[in-house]
């Protein structure tokens, strides 16, 4: 535990104060995927949820932790953690939304993540490579939305942990002078503040009830 960077230098200061609030947005980004999973469950629905974006975070999220202990990062360690609630998701997609063959291979294909964390020695470029697939993913949840014209089983917590938590993950990306997570989470701030607009635009006019 020692060698976390985290730890070497806790105490009152910026690092360990982004430190601190990366963990409660892991905790709420956890609650807050355990209410989509909830939600698709309940209604025996993903319509709207994008099963391609839900495959590359829940693997890429699970790659971060091989990560994260390269960079002797704990919060990054924590938050690669997640990935195991969103495969709970890709699970339930899976069970009660229809999705083609070609969705699943493209989607389910980003398991190859796995692997190349653990054997490429160029992490940082590959966790750049992935976290810009992320990025094009969630562009494709953004425009499922207005395809559909409607937000579906889409649930709003995680995107408004999302957008807060992104703020802190750049602070503490630039702290650490991590340039993959700085251009990834700027990148990811833009699209989530989309998604958020997108959800509301859809809610409200079509889907207005949870």
């Amino acid at each position: 535990m020692e060698k976390f960077v985290e730890l070497q230098n806790f105490g009152f200061n910026m690092l360990t104060l982004t430190f601190l609030a990366t963990l409660i947005f892991t905790v709420s980004q956890g609650i807050a995927l355990i209410r989509q999973n909830k939600t698709i469950v309940k209604n025996r629905s993903g319509h709207s949820v994008n099963f391609i974006f839900f495959s590359y975070y829940g693997f890429s999220a699970i790659a971060v932790i091989i990560y994260g202990l390269g960079k002797n990062s704990l919060a990054l360690t924590i938050n690669g953690f997640l990935g195991f609630i969103a495969l709970a998701i890709i699970v339930n997609l899976l069970r009660f939304k229809p999705i083609s063959l070609k969705e699943k291979i493209v989607g389910l294909g980003s398991a190859i993540v796995l692997p190349l964390i653990i054997f490429v020695p160029q992490r940082d470029l590959l966790f750049l490579i992935f976290g810009s697939i992320i990025g094009l993913t969630l562009l494709a949840q953004i425009l499922e939305i207005w395809r559909n014209k409607s937000s579906g089983s889409v649930h709003p917590d995680q995107i408004i942990v999302s957008v807060i938590s992104g703020v802190f993950w750049l602070i503490y990306a630039i702290i650490l002078d991590i340039w993959p997570m700085e251009i990834i989470n700027s990148l990811g701030l833009i699209l989530w503040v989309l998604l958020y607009f997108s959800y509301w635009k859809f809610k409200v006019r079509l889907n207005p009830i949870e």
